[in-house]
């Protein structure tokens, strides 16, 4: 009898610590990162399980070039992550179809994650028909790069602040034919929407039809068209080196993000404190682009609330600032740039600024399409190949078809 009873105090012993072995386990948390990103999280995953020491993260780096293909199998077959980095224009597409997680309920318990923390161009890119589903990561946004010394050689004290200033200022550049006033792309919607934004224009209204017709985005296809018209912009830079051409002066005005600040001072070092950055120059309002990428939970996680704790980890206002000091990705969080290496960089204030007035294209799930219907009708523009109304009557019949 005492024989028996011994062995069942064994196997309860026996048991418990199987169940306090089984409840000790860590968490497995499985974060696909691409491109640079994936080198470079390593850093902040691992201050994340120093912080919680019950999940391991194993980060899965993906290129760019195939995530949009890996996504897509992946939601197929039931095999994605519990976190993804994802690209804003992304957003609409993954999310109308159920791949994420709906993150309101998350973020209405949570001391760290609030919408008013966040950049309104940014945060819009996570709401897709009214619903969360992810939280902006980086932000980056497109600023005027030009020559100071130039510049002042033609007359100009300032950069432009206007459209007629920055065409004026482009054309006395280009002036002597020995270049151009500005570099500019004619199949690059990231460099375009900005004026139809600053002009008041549209791609589409609030039910999906395209507004591309009306006077506010003929007018910005039109003027931007005739920069290359005029020769103030190069129909075709030919892979020419920006760098080289901005410090040469055959291309001292651009647009460009946060990243070529410090790329100009390391490749073109014979020009500082010859160059800064500016302001989108204003028609109605200054408005750029926003783009950067968001986090996102997969609905098919197991582990959703060790997931959304990451999430939250990378929101705090320390992180953000510690993730950009570790990869130059600006901080989405508007707090963080409080922080004396960016309210105190006179062009990084800049890019802060800008970013006040800054949005994402529409966040519709034909976007991808829409896009390459964009760039290729201005490109028609730019080209001459069209008027900027028969481009835009010709864009408009694309949007419907993509639409339909």
């Amino acid at each position: 009898m005492r024989r028996a009873a011994s062995m069942i105090l064994c196997g309860a012993l026996l048991l418990g610590i199987m169940v306090s072995s089984a409840a000790a386990a860590p968490v497995r948390l499985t974060v696909w990162a691409m491109g640079a990103e994936a080198q470079k999280i390593g850093e902040m995953t691992a201050k994340f399980e120093q912080a919680n020491p019950d999940i391991r993260v194993t980060v899965q780096a993906i290129p760019w070039s195939a995530a949009h293909d890996k996504i897509i199998t992946a939601v197929a077959g039931g095999t994605g992550p519990d976190v993804a980095q994802m690209g804003t224009t992304w957003m609409a597409e993954f999310g109308s179809i159920g791949v994420f997680e709906e993150l309101s309920r998350y973020m209405s318990k949570s001391k760290v994650v609030d919408k008013s923390q966040f950049f309104s161009g940014s945060y819009g890119t996570c709401v897709v028909g009214g619903k969360v589903y992810g939280v902006p990561w980086y932000v980056d946004t497109r600023a005027l790069f030009y020559r100071k010394d130039l510049l002042a050689q033609k007359g100009f004290k300032q950069p432009p602040q206007t459209w007629d200033e920055l065409r004026a200022a482009a054309a006395a550049l280009a002036a002597d034919g020995k270049g151009y006033g500005m570099a500019l792309s004619t199949n690059n919607y990231q460099e375009f929407l900005p004026f139809v934004w600053q002009n008041g224009g549209r791609i589409l209204d609030e039910k999906g039809r395209p507004q591309v017709t009306e006077p506010e985005f003929v007018e910005a296809l039109d003027f931007y068209a005739k920069l290359f018209h005029d020769k103030i912009a190069p129909i075709d830079s030919g892979g020419s080196d920006l760098f080289q051409e901005f410090a040469k002066g055959t291309m001292p005005m651009y647009f460009s993000g946060p990243w070529m600040i410090n790329l100009t001072r390391e490749q073109t070092p014979e020009i500082d404190g010859k160059w800064s950055v500016a302001l989108c120059p204003k028609k109605k309002t200054r408005t750029s682009f926003v783009g950067g990428c968001n986090l996102v939970v997969f609905k098919d996680s197991r582990n959703k609330d060790a997931a959304w704790r990451f999430v939250e980890f990378m929101s705090d206002p320390r992180t953000q600032l510690e993730w950009f000091r570790v990869s130059g990705c600006l901080p989405a969080v508007k707090k963080s740039w409080d922080a004396r290496d960016l309210a105190g960089n006179p062009m990084m204030a800049v890019f802060r600024e800008q970013l006040d007035d800054a949005r994402a294209p529409e966040n519709v799930p034909q976007w991808a399409q829409i896009e390459v219907a964009v760039q290729r009708r201005v490109q028609e523009a730019c080209y001459g190949k069209k008027t900027a109304m028969e481009a835009a009557r010709a864009l408009e019949a694309d949007i419907k078809a993509i639409m339909r």
